[in-house]
């Protein structure tokens, strides 16, 4: 990601985690907004609890504003 550039693969997979460490669930999907081009939400695993916001087939989904990589997790900003 040093130049600014991530891949859906880099992030599918993996954990997304808060800035100050929470865990909020392994990521499945990212939903883009194609008239932005922004990210609008993560889909994570449907075992995952964290969020009261679903999509279309019941896979919790969180909005987030901005997402950093380590070698581990996506740190999230919601």
């Amino acid at each position: 990601m040093a130049d600014g550039r991530v891949f859906i693969t880099e992030i599918a997979g993996k954990m997304a985690v808060t800035k100050d460490g929470r865990l909020l669930g392994p990521i499945e999907d990212v939903v883009i907004d194609t008239e932005s081009g922004f990210i609008r939400y993560l889909v994570l695993r449907s075992n995952t609890a964290v969020s009261d916001t679903v999509d279309d087939i019941g896979r919790p989904v969180i909005s987030i504003t901005g997402l950093h990589l380590d070698q581990e997790h996506v740190i999230v900003s919601r």
